[in-house]
């Protein structure tokens, strides 16, 4: 064999060897990680409720014209801005994250808000946490 040609193929299994074991230490990055999840209700969709009546099923942008905020412990700095996916009555957020202590928030939009944010989240490796939200329109 020539010996340009086996250089070359010596080369190109180290650089195999190296990308095998650049995917295998991310994997093992990606098993250190947890995961924050979670589904989203926002409410009231009319002036007027009634009990017994079902409310309309809200438009997928009531959902995904709304995001939340992920800060640090601190709650001041910035992580991910996390889309919310429409679905019905519950839009979905879930997003990788470090271990770690985290603030989850949601941006104040003239009337209305989220009960119970901001709120304090703690990330295990390999676990998942939840945390539901209830963004309240401010329509009555």
């Amino acid at each position: 064999m020539d010996r340009p040609v086996t250089s070359l193929c010596v080369v190109a299994l180290l650089m195999l060897a190296a990308m095998a074991i650049a995917g295998c230490a991310s994997r093992g990055s990606e098993a250190g990680m947890g995961t924050l999840t979670g589904n989203v209700t926002v409410g009231p969709l009319t002036p007027v409720e009634r009990v017994g009546v079902t409310p309309p099923v809200p438009d997928p942008a009531v959902f995904t014209s709304r995001k939340l905020l992920l800060y640090e412990a601190d709650g001041r700095t910035l992580v991910e801005t996390i889309g919310i996916q429409p679905a019905g009555y519950y839009g979905i957020y879930s997003v990788t994250l470090k271990p770690g202590v985290y603030v989850l928030d949601y941006p104040r939009q003239g009337v209305g808000g989220a009960k119970g944010l901001p709120a304090t989240v703690t990330i295990e490796a390999g676990k998942t946490t939840r945390l539901d939200v209830d963004i309240d329109t401010g329509i009555r």
